[in-house]
């Protein structure tokens, strides 16, 4: 669901619709209109219908624009009677002209929003790029729909959201705080283990170094001067 502003005059948003979103956005109006008037009705918590909360004389003129640029093409339209029924049980029995609500200030505020227009041109270069990549050179596809006002539930989905994705990073990030501690004590038990390796090996030679010097020339005892000699047959 959603009415296009690519531009702020609804004239000029008609103009450059392909006729498939063109015919759409009649019908659109009219689901906005009794979402915004009909208790019960469907999509009545929907950002595209919360926008135009309040501004329901200017929806009407939008839709009647579609309706109006619609038939100028030739093609039959049941929606402007449609539309005229809708808002008249609602109380809007007239609905002005785009310069009259515009004299009035009764045109919405974010009409005129630059960055809700872009993201509008956005998402018809994204439906339709061969129709709206010409018409609205540089704009890149892919930007998310900007909405002006979103209802008290998607703003509570919205913070839940945020809070579990912080939660997950901070999970991560305490993953890995505890990774890089275990990785830390296997790295001292490794330099541990190999100091240990290293002083036995120095000792083992240092004993062996010992033991070789402490021995004989011949390797049969300690060296060192000899002992009187008891000569055979003495005493």
């Amino acid at each position: 669901m959603q009415t296009f502003v690519p531009y702020a005059a609804f004239e000029d948003t008609a103009r450059v619709l392909d006729p498939r979103r063109l015919g759409k956005q009649r019908v659109e109006v009219i689901q906005i209109v009794r979402a915004l008037t009909v208790p019960g009705y469907a999509w009545s918590s929907h950002p595209a219908v919360l926008m135009w909360k309040g501004y329901e004389e200017a929806l009407g003129r939008y839709g009647l624009t579609m309706c109006d640029v619609w038939t100028e093409l030739g093609f039959a339209d049941t929606c402007e009677s449609t539309i005229r029924e809708d808002l008249a049980a609602a109380g809007i029995d007239r609905i002005r002209s785009y310069d009259e609500l515009l004299d009035a200030g009764a045109l919405p505020p974010w009409l005129f929003d630059d960055e809700l227009q872009r993201t509008h041109r956005s998402a018809l270069v994204r439906k339709d790029p061969d129709h709206y990549g010409p018409l609205f050179a540089g704009v890149p596809p892919d930007l998310p729909y900007h909405w002006p006002l979103r209802s008290p539930a998607v703003v509570e989905r919205e913070r839940r959201r945020a809070e579990n994705a912080e939660r997950r990073e901070e999970r991560a990030r305490q993953r890995d705080a505890e990774r890089a501690a275990r990785e830390l004590q296997a790295a001292r038990r490794r330099r541990s283990e190999a100091a240990r390796r290293g002083w036995r090996t120095r000792s083992a030679r240092a004993a062996a170094q010992h033991a070789a010097s402490s021995e004989g020339p011949d390797g049969s005892g300690p060296s060192g001067p000899a002992g009187p000699q008891v000569a055979a047959g003495d005493g």
